[in-house]
């Protein structure tokens, strides 16, 4: 089975299962910053539901006696394996939904690419040609992705603006990470806070993941994947998002608006095919999978009490439940850190996580609850993702 790092980079954290359940809301969290809008109360399902019903399961993980949140609104690589074959098994942690090998340009200077035009025939909405917001590497040596030909979120013409100031936990934040298979280095990620930028005249953080397969698997499973999502600077719930996909010879571009004020969702995704419309009814405020990291930092992390809330992603909604197991010590290259362990509920068959596999985050126990470690159980071992290094860039600085 083919899974990708793209998770590891920006949500391997939130490698969370489809569920069933369409509707939910957000459960009333401690939060470090200002806490989201009441949520509307005209929903089948809410995330409380979800929550409950985890709690009673067969063989659930012991809780504490806090009530839950009220809702009112390995194997290692052989020693005889060669090199081809350990490349190969490394390559295929990389693989969520790849074809064949395709894609071989590299580029390190500032992408000056547009976005592909209308979509022809389909009945697609319409996209406007537009310039890419200018981005530029901020550690050494980081590549930056080539956009030309990629259907990106109208919104990645939003230029960060300055002036606007940063309050939450993760301002200025740059970090980068390495890609394991096992002990095997398959890629290079980073997550990136790029600052703010006005919706609506409402502040929202752009936050950018970006994924790298090694050189030695691009030679044969190129990988460069590339997700943006706007995160409510003020309330916490995301804007939109868009991923731009490619891996080997499978591609796809997908983006999604979220408008609460006339209570819907819209978009489009492509792969091979003509762009399809992307369209659902939204009568809650929901997180992506990028925005969704960013909602669990900002909560009060206490062992044994679980975090729930609602999710967008490929067309789905459901509510997720994050357990929040414990504390251990981490060391990486980037340094030593004491973290807080956190464990989506995987209940079904996922993005980049088969059903009934291990999926752990280690956030440092902090006022910054910076992801350091992230790993996900695989058919043969393991893919993990280490940070190697981080920034906290002042505000004139950040991109």
């Amino acid at each position: 089975m083919r899974k990708t790092a793209l998770l590891l980079l920006s949500s391997l954290f939130l490698a969370a299962c489809y569920t069933n359940t369409k509707q939910g809301n957000f459960p009333e969290q401690q939060l470090i910053a200002p806490q989201g809008a009441a949520p509307a109360t005209d929903v089948k399902t809410t995330a409380a539901d979800v929550l409950a019903k985890e709690q009673n399961r067969p063989n659930a993980q012991a809780k504490t006696d806090t009530p839950a949140p009220s809702v009112p609104a390995a194997a290692l690589p052989s020693a005889t394996q060669t090199t081809q074959e350990t490349a190969a098994a490394a390559a295929s942690a990389l693989q969520p939904l790849a074809k064949t090998p395709a894609e071989n340009n590299k580029q390190t200077a500032t992408p000056s690419a547009t976005a592909a035009g209308p979509a022809p025939a389909a009945k697609a909405p319409a996209q406007a040609v537009f310039t890419p917001a200018p981005d530029k590497a901020v550690f050494e040596g980081e590549e930056l992705i080539d956009l030309q030909g990629r259907r990106l979120h109208p919104y990645a013409a939003l230029v960060p603006d300055e002036s606007l100031k940063q309050t939450a936990p993760w301002a200025g934040e740059q970090l980068k990470y390495g890609i394991y298979y096992t002990f095997i280095k398959a890629g290079t990620a980073y997550i990136r806070n790029r600052g703010l930028v006005s919706i609506d005249g409402r502040p929202a953080y752009l936050l950018q993941t970006s994924a790298f397969s090694a050189p030695v698997i691009d030679a044969f499973f190129k990988v460069r994947d590339i997700n943006f999502s706007w995160l409510d600077a003020q309330d916490f719930y995301s804007r939109g998002y868009g991923q731009s996909v490619r891996e080997g010879g499978y591609k796809r571009d997908e983006w999604v608006t979220f408008d609460y004020k006339n209570k819907k969702y819209t978009g489009e995704i492509q792969k091979k095919e003509a762009p399809r419309p992307i369209n659902g009814p939204l009568n809650i405020k929901v997180l992506d999978m990028l925005t969704s990291l960013y909602y669990v930092r900002a909560q009060q992390l206490t062992p044994g009490k679980d975090i729930v809330f609602d999710i967008i992603n490929r067309e789905k909604q459901y509510p997720l439940v994050v357990n929040v197991l414990g504390k251990e010590t981490v060391k990486t290259d980037a340094g030593t850190f004491d973290c807080i362990v956190v464990e989506p509920q995987i209940r079904g068959e996922g993005i980049f996580v088969s059903k009934g596999k291990s999926l752990k985050v280690w956030l440092t126990d902090d006022q910054y609850k910076m992801p350091v470690k992230m790993q996900v159980e695989v058919f043969i071992g393991s893919v993990s993702a280490k940070l190697l290094d981080y920034k906290r860039q002042a505000s004139p600085n950040i991109l």
